[in-house]
């Protein structure tokens, strides 16, 4: 068959979601379909195409690629997972509202897309006051690690992931999606959750940027129930503007940088230094292992077989 412009971003939106073994609504289909602007009910009817012509199942309402129909009961044991998850996100998001300099926490990775495992960790990704991401860091990451709540070595599952942080002073993210990889940078954005957004940060951050609606033009803002009926605790406020006070000072911004960066360029010198990994004034990404460069083997190998 020949395949359309629109059958084409079809099956790759679904092949890209196959890497992460998560079959999609007609709606979800839709709202992340890849570089393709449609209408939802031109989608509802070329997804009925790709099933007449064997390139695509549909089980229980939701797409996937041939003989991948297991993944729909995966699907729903993740999202009930997910959502146990999702109470310790909001959790910890309640204490680090306690704190000052945090202007946004994002849930992203997995639980974003309830996709998590009994073993998976909760991504955080923290938008931090200009000037201050240093100090947005140490306390965030030392508040949580007291309370148990922060990963740490062998301690994964259930457990708070603090490894990207922003300034709001620099929040467009193109330049680390300007390669060959931007499209997950992209859908990264797309699918970040918020939790906790003061001085509508997070439509500040969506705003600079809207790059990513060159991937992906129905894709709009993840909002959920667990952003809609957040609450900061009682006392959060008050004690957020003390500490505020507390910890304003340049000079201890300057220091505990010094600090945090010799542990950094220790701890990544015994990693060999990899490049996925950036700290500066702006950027605090720890990945040293960039799980992009697998995926996308395993998206062209999907879509070498779905197109041919």
């Amino acid at each position: 068959m020949k395949i359309t412009s629109l059958e084409q971003s079809i099956l790759f939106t679904i092949s890209y979601f196959d890497v992460f073994k998560y079959p999609l609504t007609s709606f979800e289909a839709w709202r992340y379909l890849f570089g393709f602007k449609a209408e939802l009910e031109e989608v509802i009817l070329t997804l009925d195409e790709l099933i007449r012509h064997g390139k695509i199942e549909m089980k229980n309402g939701f797409y996937f690629l041939p003989e991948r129909s297991d993944l729909v009961e995966k699907r729903q044991d993740k999202y009930d997972i997910s959502e146990k998850f999702w109470n310790r996100a909001v959790l910890a998001a309640k204490i680090l509202s306690y704190l000052p300099f945090i202007k946004m926490i994002s849930v992203v990775n997995s639980l974003a897309f309830f996709n998590c495992d009994k073993n998976s960790d909760i991504d955080f990704f923290i938008i931090a006051q200009k000037n201050k991401i240093w100090t947005a860091r140490f306390l965030s990451a030392t508040l949580l690690h007291i309370l148990r709540l922060r990963r740490c070595g062998r301690k994964v599952a259930k457990r708070i992931c603090l490894s990207f942080y922003i300034s709001e002073k620099k929040m467009n993210l193109k330049y680390i999606a300007n390669d060959n990889f931007g499209f997950f940078v992209a859908y990264w954005i797309g699918q970040g959750t918020p939790i906790l957004n003061i001085g509508k940060t997070y439509q500040t951050y969506r705003s600079q940027n809207a790059w990513i609606y060159k991937y992906l033009p129905n894709i709009g803002g993840n909002i959920t129930d667990h952003y809609i009926n957040f609450k900061k605790p009682f006392l959060a406020n008050s004690t957020r503007k003390t500490l505020g006070f507390i910890f304003q000072s340049n000079f201890f911004e300057k220091k505990i940088k010094e600090i945090q960066i010799k542990k950094i360029k220790k701890s990544q010198e015994a990693l060999g230094n990899p490049e996925s990994v950036i700290f500066n004034d702006f950027i605090l990404k720890f990945h040293p292992i960039d799980l992009r460069i697998e995926y996308k083997k395993e998206l062209e190998e999907r879509l070498k077989n779905v197109l041919k």
